[in-house]
């Protein structure tokens, strides 16, 4: 059943000045990892409410979560009909939208996804993560620091620093249930990969077709309860480069939705789907904005606002970090007031650190990340993205997210005992 109503209830609850909030409490990503372990009666955090699995039998041995990255809402609703692996889902399982975490950036909410964490928990606002105490910048995924010039790209502290939230398979582990994710070759072997993908199995895969393969191998030879988390990057790497209303996002939903399909529901022994349970998410969802310079805000462009930058140890501004579509600027004492006028004139949305913190943005808020690691600033654009010098690879995107507008703030949770879709 697809419950296209409850967006618009969602979205009226969550949104203020044009912003949408996440729903920490009840309808977030962050709760999928909570629903998915307690199919196991393992306390990993906050689960959503019961409502997500209404009519869907979750008393099953395997559990399998799979992230279509860059799905959102939208796009599930638009698409869902001409794809049979959504549409089954649609027809004979549970779909509502939830709320993304923010920023709604594929780092931030990946890391959530493993730790069961909101970002004030585990520290990553988005990719590039600021760690005030050592004045530097890392990057989450690669573990490297930014921009390291002549210096060291090794950070200062190791990934379960940057992370701070511990994984949710240890605790899954212990309880009896066997643990794996299922991804992309070059998103394994990584420090970051090691640190908070610990305690599961990791299965590489080089397309999509072979991680489809990969994970339906994975259920039939388990013996004993079992999770597997996949990941799928296809949506949203099409959607950066040609966008999400192209031939070749088109393409790839045809050709990621079909693999899983015939993989899953067409391939699985029977015995083995009717004791999973698959659920079927997103990270975020995207918008599309105008290649080039004329779809960007270059932010040290705007008048006054290099000058208000707090300045590093050699005295050069200290740039913008976090997402690339809710941006943190670190702003010199007595500037603020002056930063944000700048930048609202430019039609930018500015938030204090303050405001953040009470709007809850970044869930529960542990005081020593947030104000270590958030800005004085956190800025975002309805209309553009927002660019930087050392930002350039971003001007010729069209597809983009980490905003907080609905099209990149709502994404799907579909959810079917596997033999209800064969």
């Amino acid at each position: 059943m697809l419950r296209t109503g409850d967006a618009a209830a969602l979205l009226d609850r969550r949104t203020r000045d044009g912003l949408v909030v996440p729903d920490y409490e009840r309808y977030c990503f962050a709760n999928v990892p909570g629903t998915a372990a307690d199919a196991f009666g393992v306390d990993v955090g906050r689960s959503l409410p019961a409502d997500v699995l209404a009519g869907v039998e979750s008393d099953v041995s395997n559990v399998v979560v799979v992230l279509l990255d860059g799905l959102g809402w939208r796009r599930w609703r638009r698409d869902a009909e001409e794809h049979r692996l959504l549409a089954r889902l649609s027809e004979r399982g549970s779909v509502r939208p939830l709320t993304s975490v923010a920023p709604s950036s594929t780092a931030s909410a990946i890391t959530t996804m493993h730790t069961a964490a909101p970002p004030a928990e585990h520290g990553v606002f988005g990719w590039d993560v600021r760690l005030s105490e050592h004045e530097t910048v890392v990057e989450a995924f690669p573990h490297e620091v930014r921009d390291p010039g002549e210096g060291s790209a090794t950070p200062p502290v190791a990934p379960d620093e940057v992370v701070r939230a511990d994984p949710i398979y240890p605790a899954l582990e212990s309880a009896g249930v066997e643990t794996a994710v299922v991804q992309p070759t070059e998103t394994l072997g990584s420090e970051y990969a090691s640190a908070t993908f610990r305690g599961a199995t990791q299965i590489p895969y080089d397309d999509v077709t072979s991680g489809a393969t990969a994970l339906r191998e994975r259920l039939e030879s388990v013996d004993g309860p079992s999770y597997t988390y996949c990941y799928v990057s296809e949506l949203d790497t099409t959607s950066h480069d040609f966008g999400t209303d192209s031939g070749a996002y088109h393409d790839a939903l045809a050709t990621v939705t079909t693999a899983l399909s015939r993989a899953l529901y067409d391939a699985v022994d029977p015995e083995t789907a009717a004791e999973t349970l698959v659920c079927l998410t997103a990270d975020h969802g995207l918008v599309d904005f105008d290649s080039g310079p004329e779809g960007c805000l270059d932010l040290l462009s705007v008048d006054g606002l290099a000058d208000a930058l707090a300045r590093d140890q050699s005295g050069d501004p200290f740039l913008p970090w976090g997402d690339y579509r809710f941006l943190h600027l670190a702003i010199r004492e007595g500037e603020e007031s002056r930063a944000r006028r700048a930048l609202e004139a430019r039609g930018a949305t500015v938030l204090t650190r303050d405001e953040v913190r009470d709007r809850g943005f970044f869930g529960p808020v542990g005081e020593p990340t947030l104000d270590g690691r958030c800005g004085d600033l956190v800025c975002t654009h309805p209309d553009l993205k927002l660019v930087y010098p050392g930002a350039e690879k971003i001007v010729p995107k069209i597809g983009m997210h980490g905003g907080p507008t609905p099209r990149e703030m709502l994404v799907p949770f579909a959810a079917a005992r596997l033999s209800d879709l064969q």
